[in-house]
């Protein structure tokens, strides 16, 4: 019954033409954008440091944020993690942070079934305030998720010039551009690999943060109010 429809990417466009059979010129993408006055690379380094002290990380860290629950990939994300550690002792911790969702027992259960207790860190609840200080602090955020009309939590990581990690699968790759690696969800192996590159090519660790700064410049709330007014003016 509506007018008209905005949605934030073009996979989300897909989806409602396809399950919703409404006409393609009835819907809008209008990408969501990030603060880049809170989400930058400009954090000082006692900063990172006192929100480390507070969630109980180490330094350095890989770093996942969002819910924990199963449609985020994370028993996936903590398999590859593990045929990693089998291989560099000296693995950055991984931290997974964000508030419990549901069906989620599973995932804290793989980490005790995989001796990780030591190098997995479960943060709970994160402050908004502290948010883009640890995505600030990390040295790779990974987001292999396996649905997601959107994505916010790369795009601040990339707000904050961290490399991005994600899925090649549904909204992401739009996100992510190609200063980002994209890599098969449901590859354990394709997981593991795209880190250990990461790893073990500061060169491409650095660039792919310049690049990420540079991609998510183009996601503003200026540019999306713009949008926003002209499917107002259309309608």
């Amino acid at each position: 019954h509506a007018d008209h429809i905005v949605t934030g990417s073009a996979f989300s466009k897909r989806e409602i033409i396809r399950y919703l059979h409404v006409p393609k010129d009835k819907v809008t993408v209008v990408p969501n954008a990030v603060d880049h006055a809170v989400y930058h690379a400009g954090y000082k380094e006692s900063e990172i440091q006192n929100v480390l002290q507070k969630y109980h990380i180490e330094k350095e860290y890989l770093l996942y944020l969002g819910t924990i629950e199963p449609r985020k990939n994370l028993e996936r994300l903590i398999g590859a993690y593990h045929r990693l550690h089998q291989e560099k002792k000296d693995l950055p911790q991984l931290v997974l942070a964000g508030k419990k969702g549901w069906l989620c027992d599973g995932i804290y259960k793989k980490v005790q079934d995989l001796h990780l207790g030591q190098k997995v860190v479960f943060t709970g609840y994160i402050d908004p305030q502290d948010s883009p200080v640890l995505l600030c602090g990390a040295k790779i955020f990974l987001f292999p998720s396996l649905y997601e009309g959107f994505g916010m939590p790369p795009l601040e990581a990339m707000a904050c010039g961290t490399p991005v990690i994600v899925s090649n699968t549904t909204a992401l790759p739009e996100v992510v551009g190609d200063a980002g690696i994209a890599v098969d969800p449901g590859s354990e192996q394709d997981l593991c690999k795209a880190v250990k590159k990461l790893l073990e090519d500061p060169v491409c660790l650095d660039r792919l943060g310049r690049m990420a700064t540079e991609r998510a410049k183009q996601f503003t709330w200026a540019n999306a109010a713009k949008m926003l007014m002209d499917v107002y003016r259309k309608v």
